[in-house]
């Protein structure tokens, strides 16, 4: 039997790199029904070995590295490598109690080695308080790109879309005002899972994009929430901002010249009479 050059290269290895789970990552996690939970699983010097998620109480594997082993629309996985750090997380989106209990990230080679997350899920529905924030930028000079990212918040799920308005218009990007210069992306982030997030970015920012933005959203539950926030963004101007600049330097010198005339005139009218004052004393003597 001959061992190729790449076997012995890499069992050379897997005896001088040890495999080893990071243990800085909690391993109990109490979370309400509804939230979205990651299951983090975080291994240094994985190498050629294959790492899976599994329920305890479960026979078959829920992950096998990078994929899923059967389709689940509430769980995914994220699989990570970065250099000799592997992380690999669990995802479970809307949880259930049924979701509760022990789970083992499993890495499969010669030796196993397992590493275990408690999960409990609590019947109570966490109650989120819905909200909209509205930030970016607010003083973009001409040319410049402006940047806005509205973040909505339902209370049992991410709102269904938000729209965006200046000056009372609806914002859309074939819009002549704003084609081929405006465009919004929208993305719901895994945690907390009821966000919906819309960024609107302008490129080359003209005097005319000044005024008032108004993000809306709609989020869905026993009836339509429609919740809205507005920021006023100013173009600078730049020609403007020079010759405001250049005026106050010029009336600053001014008032330093009229000072120093000032100053001057004391000066001479002092030595005039300190004179007149010496000759007086010349002829009264």
């Amino acid at each position: 039997f001959i061992t190729s050059p790449y076997e012995s290269f890499r069992r050379g290895c897997e005896k001088t790199a040890n495999t080893e789970f990071y243990s800085n990552i909690p391993r109990d996690q109490v979370v309400y029904t509804g939230d979205t939970v990651l299951l983090k699983c975080q291994i240094r010097n994985l190498g050629p070995k294959s790492v899976s998620w599994r329920k305890i109480s479960e026979d078959f594997p829920l992950t096998i590295g990078d994929m899923m082993y059967a389709p689940n629309p509430e769980m995914s996985v994220d699989f990570v490598r970065n250099g000799r750090i592997t992380n690999n997380t669990l995802i479970i989106k809307r949880v259930k109690p049924s979701h509760s209990g022990t789970y083992e990230c499993q890495i499969s080679s010669a030796n196993i080695y397992t590493y275990h997350v408690n999960l409990e899920v609590l019947n109570t529905r966490r109650y989120i308080e819905p909200s909209i924030t509205l930030d970016g930028t607010l003083y973009p000079s001409p040319n410049q790109k402006l940047n806005l990212t509205c973040n909505s918040t339902g209370h049992d799920r991410s709102p269904d879309k938000i729209d965006w308005f200046h000056n009372g218009n609806l914002i859309t990007e074939n819009k002549p005002q704003w084609r081929n210069r405006a465009v919004i992306v929208n993305y719901v982030p895994e945690v907390p899972g009821v966000s919906l997030i819309s960024q609107l970015t302008i490129d080359k920012v003209r005097t005319s994009d000044a005024g008032i933005y108004i993000c809306r959203s709609m989020t869905p539950s026993e009836g339509i929430t429609v919740k809205t926030t507005s920021v006023i963004v100013n173009v600078l101007n730049a020609e403007k901002d020079i010759k405001k600049r250049e005026d106050g330097h010029t009336q600053d010198t001014s008032h330093k010249l009229s000072r120093q005339d000032t100053n001057k005139t004391v000066r001479l009218s002092s030595c005039f009479y300190l004179t007149l004052l010496g000759l007086l004393f010349q002829i009264v003597k």
